[in-house]
């Protein structure tokens, strides 16, 4: 025993290490396992101490200690190495350390108690101070302390002392202090469960400083006067169909570019200030039960009831929590809600009603000044001792509290909270709403940081609750204005004053509101706030972690929550524009240069760069007539060659270019061109006027029918030669309508694109017969029928359609003698109804409108030959056409001719044999007030003829060629 002793009293004093024989030992061992069979003589069972380097440092800070292990959980430290403390056989999971093996003397997250003689040296009462954070970062930045502590409790202290733990700590688990020596992490060992917190890799969006808006110096505008750009043309020339008209209506226009009609002013560079007025901002809290709120102490400790019917600050629990208390997320903690009532009778106070309890309870004040809960309102006077209708609210919030004349301020200190008679009045106590939108939206987003910038950007800067921009002029966007100001909106800086008790340092979180504040063309005031609720809360997650912390959590998202919400008020408003004044202004879009009206109006134009004719180089210069804006200075609407205005496409001294001359003088589409003129020859243009080419149709002439009867069927149109008085025989169309009905039949005879000249007269004249016998055959020809022609197809055979036309010519029982008809004189011009013009010639569809009627089931059948349309001279002034008199009229008219109607009166007979009378006339059935310039009949075109004598035509409709036709048609 005395050699144990003694051992124990040398290794003590560093002089000897000795093996059981008392050989000295030189050998230390470390993390040896095994069982000691000597007791301890200090344990410990915290859970700090069972960290091997913890347990070490214990050791070390223990003269008499020369080993020492982690055995059945807990840290034993023994007087002898190990080699004289532990056996080996059989293997234990104990394990065991010589003193030498510590590396450190640093004691961390521990319990126990300082020797008296080692006082604290230093005792901060900030709440926040009562935290690992904030009293090793007070340690380390106060000289000579080497240690600290703090007290897991309400009201308690961060204590700094000189003295490293390893000079006086005991340790003692059930402590509610907690000791660090100044270089600890906070924690070395999991003691209890986590407050549950988010550590987002992106806390907040990029923030910076844009650039500010620079404007070019300006350039009092003038005149252009330099030459454009050659002309390209888009493709080959397209050349004019009559040279003729094209000579004579060319010409090309230019003249001097005009002076500005008003020089204006120059362009305003220093943009539009924010808009005023401004919607009204909410205030935190209202009236009413929907209107629910926490209320937060001194420190931003929410109130709660307490057991003695009475309301104080939530506690910090003593013990560690179970791992699902929802103490431990602070953020989605439900705290007790209050609520403002008006009191019956009463103005400017309010009852506080608690919602925390089953039945909701009033919030009295009784005669000593404590705060005890109560079911019925008092009004503004004591009953039974106490009274309710003391409060109020500002628009932040802040509670203040009056009675009987006299002012009064809510404290808390530890659990107690009671109120003061003092004046002026402490506002301590503030009301944190509920529901604050930028809050939910701080917290809805806080864990997709990464993308907030993106989501909280603002859609438009002239909407919201905060615009930055003016609604008008529209599009208006903020930039960053020339000698910009940063932090004029520092929410911390600004209401400093307001918040000189606030716990907790959020100087960061207001350094990053304030450039928010700062942004021009992102961000608005909502969006910021969002932002900077976001980051106060990541700085109480970062800040807060452990249970014994959890107090402080919930009082830091408190504050955070305050903040946020008084920033969403008038206030934040109002340094949200600070900043905005001191850093941005509103500019056009594109360009930002702005225009101003004299009487203060502001509108946007592009002065500099556009097209704009009313503010042309500056703010109403207004560019003088036939004259455009060009970047900025007016110039030609057209193509400008100096000063004078022109159109290359078609100016023959400047064709496709300045300089370029056309010789002879034409330019077209900015080429030179060299018309060739050219002149209608008059010529006597209807082909196959007697019918000779008819195979295999009519050459030149299409024949048609009307509705009511079919060609082919009750109209046939046949080649054929008829037989004159002499026997000969000429070529002929025979036009054969049979069986007709009651409203006979009509069709037409068209010879499309016929030439006329303009200015020139001509004469149409023709050549009919009746017909009684083909071939050797006779035939019935009981029908009256007339032809009239026109200068174009109408679509209703008894209407004209706008186009000339001749009078009626009769054929039929009334006037059954072949004869020449006509002449009709006429002549066209370019514009008319049924008038083609190509280069110099026009061309018309001549058309035979022909109508047989009268005998209903007989037939008409009659011969049309010889149709000419002759020039016989030159229009010197024309006179009126059919249907131009005054005074006719007829809802059957067309160009001023009165059609016959489909029943004829003339008399019908079936006579086949040859015709002897010589004294009927042509039937003329125009009226008889029409002026027209038409000759009614000419002389027979065979004066040969001999009256009396009947047309005979002979035909064979299967011939294949105009040869064989007449060889047939030759043999009777």
């Amino acid at each position: 025993m005395r050699l144990r002793l003694s051992l124990t009293l040398a290794a003590s004093f560093n002089l000897v290490t000795a093996d059981r024989t008392g050989n000295q030992v030189s050998t230390v061992h470390c993390a040896l396992t095994g069982k000691s069979f000597l007791p301890a003589f200090l344990s410990s069972n915290q859970a700090s101490y069972l960290v091997p380097a913890q347990c070490g440092a214990l050791c070390r800070s223990k003269p008499l200690c020369q080993s020492y292990g982690i055995e059945n959980g807990s840290c034993r430290l023994y007087y002898l190495p190990i080699i004289f403390s532990i056996t080996k056989q059989p293997p234990y999971a104990n394990t065991f350390y010589d003193k030498a093996c510590a590396t450190t003397s640093d004691m961390c997250q521990v319990n126990g108690l300082r020797s008296p003689s080692s006082p604290a040296f230093f005792i901060s009462t900030k709440f926040a101070d009562n935290s690992f954070a904030g009293c090793s970062t007070l340690c380390k930045g106060t000289p000579d302390c080497r240690s600290f502590s703090i007290r897991v409790e309400n009201g308690g202290t961060c204590r700094l002392y000189k003295n490293a733990l390893a000079a006086d700590f005991v340790p003692k688990s059930d402590s509610l202090y907690l000791y660090w020596d100044v270089n600890c992490p906070r924690a070395v060992v999991n003691s209890g469960p986590f407050i549950g917190s988010y550590r987002p890799t992106t806390t907040v969006p990029k923030l910076s400083v844009q650039a500010a808006v620079i404007f070019p110096a300006h350039t009092s505008p003038t005149l252009l006067t330099t030459d454009s750009p050659p002309y390209t043309p888009s493709g080959p020339q397209v050349t004019p169909i009559d040279d003729n008209e094209y000579m004579s209506t060319y010409t090309f226009l230019e003249f001097p570019l005009a002076t500005v009609n008003s020089t204006g002013l120059p362009p305003i560079t220093t943009g539009i200030a924010q808009p005023k007025p401004i919607p009204t901002a909410p205030c935190l809290v209202e009236p009413g039960a929907q209107a629910q709120f926490s209320i937060l102490n001194e420190n931003y400790l929410p109130m709660v009831s307490r057991a003695s019917n009475s309301v104080g600050p939530l506690l910090q629990p003593t013990v560690a929590p179970a791992a699902n208390d929802p103490i431990l997320n602070p953020e989605a903690l439900e705290l007790p809600g209050f609520y403002l009532q008006q009191p019956k009778g009463v103005t400017g106070a309010y009852d506080l009603v608690y919602t925390g309890s089953l039945n909701f309870q009033f919030v009295a004040m009784n005669k000593t000044g404590s705060i005890v809960l109560t079911t019925s309102s008092t009004g503004t006077d004591y009953k039974n001792g106490l009274v309710t209708s003391i409060f109020n609210f500002d628009c932040y919030g802040r509670i203040s509290i009056e009675q009987g004349g006299y002012s009064y301020s809510w404290t808390t200190n530890g659990t107690s909270s009671k109120l003061v008679k003092e004046s002026p009045a402490a506002e301590n106590m503030k009301a944190l709403p509920k529901s604050i939108p930028a809050v939910q939206s701080a917290r809805k987003h806080r864990k997709r940081n990464h993308q907030l910038a993106k989501r909280l950007q603002k859609r438009s800067y002239t909407d919201g609750p905060a615009p930055k921009c003016p609604v008008q002029p529209a599009n208006l966007i903020p930039k960053t204005k020339q000698g910009y100001k940063l932090g004029e909106g520092n929410f911390c800086d600004n209401l400093n004053d307001k918040w000189s008790l606030s716990p907790f340092d959020f100087d960061l979180s207001c350094g990053v509101q304030s450039l928010c504040y700062d942004q021009c063309e992102s961000f608005g005031w909502q969006s910021c706030n969002g932002i900077f609720g976001t980051l106060m809360i990541i700085s109480c997650a970062d800040a807060f972690e452990s249970w014994w912390e959890v107090a402080l959590a919930v009082a830091c998202v408190a504050q955070a929550g305050y903040f946020t919400g008084v920033a969403a008020t008038s206030t934040g408003r109002e340094l949200f524009y600070k900043a905005q004044g001191a850093m941005c202004r509103c500019f056009c879009s594109n360009p930002p240069d702005t225009c101003v009206f004299t009487n203060g109006d502001f509108y946007c134009a592009d002065v500099l760069q556009g097209s704009d004719d009313f503010n042309c180089g500056d703010c109403g210069r207004v560019c003088g007539p036939n004259t455009k804006c060009r970047n900025g200075n007016c110039g030609c609407t057209q193509d400008q060659c100096g000063t004078t205005c022109l159109d290359f496409r078609n100016n023959a001294n400047n064709c496709g270019s300045c300089g370029n001359i056309c010789n002879p003088a034409y330019c077209l589409d900015g080429r030179c061109y060299v018309p060739k003129p050219g002149e209608c020859t008059p010529e006597q243009s209807v082909a196959n006027k007697d019918f000779s080419d008819y195979y295999p149709s009519f050459a030149n002439w299409e024949m048609a029918a009307f509705p009511g009867c079919e060609l082919g069927d009750k109209i046939k149109f046949a080649p054929t030669n008829f037989i004159d008085s002499s026997g000969g025989r000429n070529p002929a169309v025979l036009v054969d309508m049979s069986s007709l009905p009651n409203s006979g039949c009509q069709a037409a005879m068209v010879q499309a694109d016929v030439k006329m000249c303009p200015g020139i007269k001509y004469e149409l004249t023709f050549a009919m017969g009746y017909v009684n016998q083909v071939n050797n055959d006779a035939v019935v020809s009981n029908a009256n029928c007339i032809v009239r022609w026109l200068t174009g197809t109408p679509t209703v055979w008894d209407n004209n359609g706008d186009y000339q036309s001749s009078i009626n010519y009769n054929i039929g029982i009334g006037n059954p003698y072949y004869k020449g008809f006509g002449p009709w004189t006429l002549h066209v011009a370019k514009g008319d109804p049924g008038v083609r013009h190509f280069r110099g010639d026009l061309f018309v569809n001549l058309t035979a409108v022909i109508s047989c009627g009268g005998a209903t089931g007989g037939a008409g059948r009659f011969v049309i030959r010889d149709v000419k349309m002759t020039p016989v001279g030159s229009v010197k002034k024309r006179s009126f056409t059919v249907g131009e008199g005054p005074a006719f009229s007829s809802n059957r008219q067309a160009r001023g001719l009165i059609l016959p109607p489909n029943n004829s009166t003339t008399k019908v007979t079936q006579e086949i044999a040859p015709v002897t009378s010589t004294t009927s006339t042509p039937q003329d059935i125009t009226p008889a007030n029409i002026t027209t310039n038409i000759t009614l009949e000419l002389e027979p075109y065979y004066p040969d003829q001999q009256p009396g004598v009947v047309l005979v035509t002979s035909f064979d409709p299967k011939v294949e060629n105009v040869t064989n036709a007449l060889e047939v048609i030759g043999t009777e």
